[in-house]
């Protein structure tokens, strides 16, 4: 029994020490006006692997507040390249940098910050993994060092969860690519139901036919009627010779002729030799050019072709 006592005595050391890193490394915060409040003497945490090709730091704020004398920090950190910084939160006045290289081992260092006055501070630790494998970094606080209470942390700006935003359809990985963009779903096409046809019972049908007799134009009939026939009488033959008819003289009606208004006007083609070609404008039916060739076609049927390479002018007066 006592060296099952001793053993357990012996695990709650250590069980405690677990606890309080998972506890130091909670709710790191990336925003400098959301630091994360620093309430022991001790803070740790973990800065994940990024993807190949990725050059961004991670980058974690803390606060904790400082009396006047001196803060002495230690650091140990290890498969850690980056800086840690030390502000002050009012104007962000730097008091001290530590620059650290990733080396094979866990590697050590510390820094002494003198205060003239109780402020209040920030820490902020900023860097990357080299490799595939997590960086981790462990900082003490000794001296003037004064923990922060714990309190709920300060609320951000609200964010509806229920918010719509609008996808833009565009995707990048963790390096800034941007990758293929995933077809969009296309809706099912809707199937028109074709309705039953109903056939029409045989009342209907007589009503229809009903119609359309009715609607019918009356047809013409259209009847042959006799012919009426004359009786022409022969005069009766006396042996004398009929007296000859008398000439009427029918006065025909002469209308004259009216204008044609195309009398006047004139084709005129004039030739680059000179010859001028003149053609009233009522005799002629149709003129047209058709690839490099002026045709007149005159009312009597008569087509006279002129190429237009001589031709230096056609004109309608």
């Amino acid at each position: 029994m006592k060296g099952i006592r001793s053993k357990v005595i012996s695990i709650i050391p250590a069980i405690a020490a677990t606890l309080l890193l998972c506890v130091c490394g909670i709710a790191q915060s990336t925003d400098s006006s959301f630091p994360t409040p620093v309430t022991t003497n001790e803070i740790s945490g973990v800065i994940k692997a990024r993807d190949v090709g990725d050059s961004r730091l991670t980058t974690y704020f803390y606060e904790f507040d400082g009396g006047q004398g001196d803060i002495f920090i230690n650091v140990v950190t290890k498969n850690l390249s980056g800086d840690i910084d030390v502000y002050t939160a009012d104007g962000l006045r730097p008091l001290t940098k530590v620059v650290i290289y990733a080396d094979i081992g866990t590697s050590e260092t510390g820094r002494l910050v003198y205060l003239r006055k109780p402020e209040r501070l920030i820490l902020r630790v900023e860097g990357r993994t080299p490799g595939d494998e997590a960086a981790t970094y462990k900082i003490k606080f000794a001296g003037s060092f004064i923990a922060m209470k714990p309190v709920k942390a300060e609320k951000g700006p609200v964010v509806d969860p229920t918010a719509k935003t609008e996808d833009t359809g565009i995707r990048v990985n963790s390096v800034g690519t941007i990758l293929p963009s995933e077809p969009k779903p296309v809706p099912p096409k809707k199937v028109e139901v074709e309705k039953p046809k109903v056939e029409k019972t045989v009342a209907e049908k007589a009503k229809e036919k009903e119609k359309k007799e009715t609607t019918k134009k009356p047809d013409v009939v259209v009847e042959d009627f006799p012919a009426e026939t004359t009786k022409i009488e022969t005069p009766k033959t006396t042996g004398k010779r009929p007296p000859k008819p008398k000439k009427v003289e029918e006065q025909v009606k002469t209308e004259e002729p009216k204008a044609d208004p195309l009398a006047s006007i004139r084709l005129r083609v004039q030739m680059k030799d000179g010859d001028v070609i003149e053609s009233p404008m009522s005799e002629v039916l149709k003129f047209s050019v058709d690839k490099g060739v002026l045709t007149v076609i005159t009312k009597d049927g008569k087509i006279t072709r002129y190429s237009i390479l001589l031709v230096a002018k056609v004109t309608i007066e």
